[in-house]
C-alpha cells in the first residue's frame, strides 16, 4: 500500500531521502502537542518527522487521551 496525503499525493519514503532523518519516537510523544491532530497536515507531519511507526503510537495516545485525529 502506497502512503498518499489526503489529497491523494505521494509521500516519500525517509529511507530514500538522504536529507531526512527521523526523530526519535519518544521525542515526538513529547514534543508534539495534540492540537497537531486537529490540523489537516498533522498527520503528514509526525510521519514524515517521527516515522510511520510511530505515528500508530501517536494516534493510540492521543485516542486515550480522547482527543480525535482526522
Amino acid at each position: 500500500m502506497e502512503n498518499l496525503t489526503h489529497d491523494g499525493a505521494h509521500i516519500a519514503s525517509c529511507v530514500s531521502d538522504d536529507v531526512c532523518e527521523v526523530v526519535q519516537c519518544e521525542m515526538c510523544m513529547k514534543e508534539v502537542p495534540a492540537s497537531v491532530a486537529q490540523s489537516f497536515e498533522g498527520n503528514d507531519y509526525v510521519h514524515h518527522f517521527c516515522g510511520l511507526d510511530c505515528l500508530g503510537l501517536w494516534r493510540g495516545n492521543l485516542n486515550v487521551k480522547g482527543v480525535s485525529t482526522k
